[in-house]
């Protein structure tokens, strides 16, 4: 019985966990201050009302200084929502590259959070493409009708798209790559 492949491919793994753990641990950390850095831009703006307004006002070109009690805490649950799915996007890429950092590069449970990571950045990209008209209808509604502002989007979404899905079929790439290598080992 030889054991070489089998060391050689333990070596390789090692080589490339090596390799790749600076990078992990890179991704990990942009992930966690992009959403604490998204979180905490969001709670300034949504900090009071007044801001609210003035933000919104801004961005929307309107006047919203009487702005509606009901209309700023609609704007915020919405808000909240597109945030939380940004928050486990960002779990999906810690548990994925500590699956990476813990030697497990093409096993089943990170194919598993990629698969689920790029879903979940679809759902976010779609949630933050209902968000936006969303919230800028309830911060408008008040007021008179050609004042209102109904859909705001931009180009970047189909890119944020575009890339999201590049995950989801990385997965399921990925996933049939570990197939394969599961059944060469049954096979031997």
């Amino acid at each position: 019985m030889d054991l070489a492949p089998a060391m050689t491919s333990q070596a390789d793994n090692s080589e490339l966990r090596r390799r790749v753990a600076p990078l992990c641990h890179a991704i990990r950390l942009s992930a966690l201050v992009w959403i604490i850095w998204a979180s905490v831009a969001t709670f300034s703006v949504f900090a009071s009302k007044v801001r609210v307004a003035e933000h919104y006002g801004r961005v929307l070109h309107v006047d919203l200084t009487n702005l509606p009690t009901q209309g700023y805490l609609m704007a915020l649950a919405i808000v909240l929502v597109d945030l939380a799915i940004a928050w486990i996007i960002v779990v999906f890429i810690w548990r994925l590259f500590g699956h990476y950092l813990r030697g497990e590069i093409f096993s089943s449970s990170a194919v598993k959070e990629m698969w689920r990571g790029g879903w979940t950045g679809v759902a976010a990209v779609v949630t933050d493409i209902v968000a936006r008209p969303l919230v800028a209808y309830v911060l408008t509604q008040h007021l008179s009708e050609s004042q209102r502002h109904h859909f705001w989007t931009s180009p970047d979404d189909l890119l944020h798209v575009l890339l999201a899905l590049f995950i989801v079929a990385l997965a399921h790439i990925f996933r049939a790559g570990v197939e394969i290598a599961d059944d060469n080992r049954q096979i031997v």
